[in-house]
């Protein structure tokens, strides 16, 4: 999946908000259903470039997916969008992800296990509020009991996982549960 895919999600999740809000649709019309139709309908159309991609993530949201992860490795980003009712960013954070080019995998992931505290036996230290994200438990979204970490998010410098501030961490552990689908490009 290209890099614009999930920047023209993100901006199509940012434009969707306003539009309802500035347009002020009633609110019998600003049912579940209609602004799930119009979210559909706006992401087909801005990322018609793959629509295949387009059509995955449509079905899974018909399917009752509620919400999603997107981590941006080239800008060091991570968004977390709420899909009820229309798109919302619920969290936008600055992560550190892989120093070495291929340490952070891409592709489509789901949470599969977390934990308040996990420690490192590989490089030592201690992951907090840790969101595992593959099968040997190598990769997860996490911060880290020490705080020295924090001044270089926003910079590739981890063994690969995917580092957010304490600030963040817990709400991020409580917004996305377990089975959350994160995307990372």
């Amino acid at each position: 999946m290209k890099s614009s895919f999930l920047i023209l999600f993100a901006l199509c999740v940012f434009l969707t908000g306003d539009v309802v809000k500035k347009n002020k649709i009633p609110a019998l019309i600003t049912t579940k259903n209609f602004l799930k139709e119009q979210n559909h309908r706006l992401l087909y159309n801005i990322l018609n470039q793959d629509e295949v991609k387009t059509q995955q993530y449509l079905e899974k949201i018909d399917n009752g997916l509620d919400r999603l992860v997107f981590v941006d490795i080239k800008n060091q980003r991570l968004t977390l969008v709420s899909l009820v009712d229309t798109f919302k960013i619920s969290l936008r954070t600055t992560i550190s992800s892989g120093k070495k080019k291929d340490s952070t995998p891409r592709g489509s992931f789901k949470i599969l296990k977390k934990r308040i505290a996990r420690p490192s036996k590989k490089y030592g230290g201690v992951m907090t509020f840790w969101n595992c994200l593959t099968l040997d438990e190598s990769i997860g979204i996490h911060g880290l009991r020490d705080r020295s970490y924090e001044s270089k998010l926003g910079e590739p410098v981890s063994h690969g996982c995917i580092r957010i501030s304490k600030s963040v961490e817990k709400d991020f552990y409580k917004l996305a549960p377990i089975g959350t689908e994160v995307l990372i490009e």
